[in-house]
C-alpha cells in the first residue's frame, strides 16, 4: 500500500502519454522552458557574445540566435504536444522500437553528463564564494536538484515560478551597479578588444543551446494543445532566453569577463553578495533538475518496467558522485561530441512528424512499429557526420557544428522520404 502511495505521488508518465486532465497551459510550460534556459552556461554565452561585439550588434545576434532556437523548438516540441510523450518515447516512431534505443542512450548521456558537469561547476562557484569545501555544496546541490527532478514537472514548474522573478530583480540590480555613472550611449559605443563576425555570434547562441531545443517534448508533452505548446515555446525561447543573454551581454563588457559567477560576486558585496550567491544557486538549480529529469525520461524509454522516480534517484546519486570525482575535467569533450550527435535526432523527428507521418505518432500504434527505420538512421548519420567534420574544422558551414548537423539531417531526411515515396514503414497487415 505504501509503495502505491509513493508511486501515485511521484507518477510522471515516463513511458505513457500524459493524461489530458494533467495537462498544463502555455504559461506553466513557458516558465519551465524559461527556467531551463536560465543557467550558468547561458550567462556565459551571453557574456561571450557581449564581449565580442558592440552591444547593438550583440543584441541582434542574440535575437536571431534565439529565433533559430525557437523554430527548432517549435518543430520538436509539437511532437510532444501531439503524442504527450517524452523525447525518448517519441523517438520510437521515428527510428523504430529497437532503433530508438541508441537515440535514448545518447539523450541520457547528454542530459546526465550535463547534470554532473553543472553540479561540479556549482560546487566550485559556491565553495569559493563562501569558503566551503568543494564537496559540501556538490552534495547539497545534488540532493536539492534530484528532489525536484524526482517529483517531475510539477515541482520543476513551482520552483521556476518562484525563482524567475528573483533572478530578474538581482540581475537588474547588478546591471545598475555595473553601469553606475555611465550613459546608455557610452555603453553602446564601447568597442571590444576582440571582435567576432556576426554569423559566428549567432552560431554561438544557437549552437550553445541546440540540445535543449531538441528535448522540448519532455516539457510540451504536458501541453493542453498545439496552441498552448507553441505559445509556451515562443515565450520561453524567444522572450525569456534572449532576455537573460542580453543582460549577460551588458554585464560582460562592464566587468571585463564572461565568467558569470565572477561578475555577480564582483558587483555585489555585503548583503547583496548573499543574494548574488542565491542567483548562482537558482540559476543552476532550475536547469540541472531538468537535466536529470530528461535523463531519467530517456533511460525510462529503454527500461519501461522501471519507475521513472527510481531512475531519477539512481541518476541523481551517480551524477553527484561523478561531480565529486571531477567529471568536468573528463567528460566535457564527450559532451561536446554529443552536442553534434543529439541535435540531428531532433531534426529527423521534426521533419518526419511535420511533413510525412504525423498520423502515426500515437501511443496506440507503438506495437506496430518496425524494429528500425533505415531512412531515419541514414538521415541522422549523415547529419552527424557533417557535424563532426565541421567540429574538427575539416570544413565550415554555419560555424556551429550543432546547427550544421540539424540543417543537413533535416534536408537529407526530407529528400529521402520523398525519394522513398513517403511509405509508412509498418509491417503489412495480413
Amino acid at each position: 500500500m505504501e509503495e502505491k502511495k509513493i508511486e501515485a505521488v511521484l507518477e510522471d508518465y515516463g513511458t505513457t502519454p500524459v493524461p489530458i486532465e494533467k495537462t498544463r497551459n502555455w504559461f506553466e510550460m513557458g516558465i519551465v522552458i524559461w527556467g531551463v534556459a536560465v543557467c550558468i552556461p547561458a550567462f556565459m554565452i551571453g557574456g561571450i557574445v557581449g564581449g565580442s561585439a558592440r552591444l547593438g550588434v550583440a543584441i541582434g545576434a542574440i535575437l536571431i540566435g534565439a529565433l533559430i532556437l525557437t523554430v527548432i523548438s517549435l518543430a520538436t516540441g509539437n511532437t510532444g504536444a501531439k503524442t504527450r510523450m517524452s523525447t525518448g518515447m517519441t523517438a520510437k516512431f521515428t527510428f523504430g522500437k529497437q532503433g530508438s534505443i541508441l537515440m535514448a542512450v545518447m539523450l541520457f548521456i547528454g542530459s546526465f553528463g550535463w547534470f554532473g558537469v553543472q553540479l561540479e561547476v556549482f560546487g566550485q562557484a559556491i565553495g569559493s564564494a563562501v569558503s566551503l569545501p568543494r564537496w559540501l555544496p556538490i552534495i547539497i546541490g545534488g540532493i536539492l536538484m534530484s528532489l525536484t527532478a524526482l517529483y517531475g514537472f510539477r515541482a520543476i514548474e513551482k520552483l521556476t515560478v518562484f525563482v524567475i522573478p528573483i533572478l530578474l530583480v538581482l540581475l537588474i540590480v547588478t546591471l545598475i551597479k555595473a553601469y553606475s555613472g555611465v550613459t546608455l550611449s557610452e555603453v553602446f559605443a564601447k568597442q571590444p578588444a576582440k571582435v567576432l563576425p556576426f554569423g559566428v555570434l549567432v552560431s554561438i547562441v544557437a549552437g550553445g543551446y541546440a540540445v535543449g531545443a531538441v528535448i522540448q517534448p519532455d516539457i510540451t508533452r504536458y501541453s493542453k494543445s498545439y496552441g498552448h505548446a507553441s505559445i509556451a515555446m515562443v515565450f520561453g525561447m524567444m522572450v525569456g532566453f534572449p532576455l537573460v543573454l542580453v543582460m549577460a551581454a551588458f554585464l560582460s563588457p562592464a566587468a571585463g569577463s564572461s565568467d558569470f559567477t565572477t561578475v555577480m560576486l564582483k558587483y555585489n558585496i555585503g548583503v547583496w553578495r548573499a543574494f548574488a550567491i542565491i542567483v548562482i544557486v537558482f540559476a543552476t538549480w532550475t536547469t540541472n533538475d531538468n537535466n536529470l529529469y530528461s535523463a531519467s525520461l530517456a533511460i525510462n524509454a529503454i527500461f519501461p518496467k522501471l519507475k521513472k522516480w527510481q531512475l531519477t534517484v539512481i541518476g541523481g546519486a551517480l551524477g553527484t558522485i561523478l561531480a565529486l570525482f571531477g567529471i568536468l575535467s573528463h567528460i566535457v569533450n564527450w559532451i561536446m561530441i554529443l552536442s553534434v550527435t543529439i541535435p540531428p535526432i531532433g531534426a529527423v523527428i521534426a521533419i518526419d512528424f511535420l511533413f510525412f507521418k504525423s498520423s502515426i505518432y500515437s501511443y496506440d500504434k507503438i506495437e506496430e512499429l518496425p524494429p528500425i527505420r533505415i531512412v531515419s538512421y541514414i538521415s541522422w548519420f549523415v547529419g552527424t557526420l557533417v557535424g563532426f567534420l565541421t567540429y574538427y574544422k575539416v570544413f565550415t558551414f554555419t560555424t556551429a557544428s550543432a546547427l550544421d548537423s540539424i540543417i543537413v539531417a533535416s534536408v537529407i531526411h526530407f529528400i529521402l522520404m520523398l525519394a522513398t515515396n513517403n511509405k509508412i514503414q509498418f509491417p503489412k497487415k495480413a
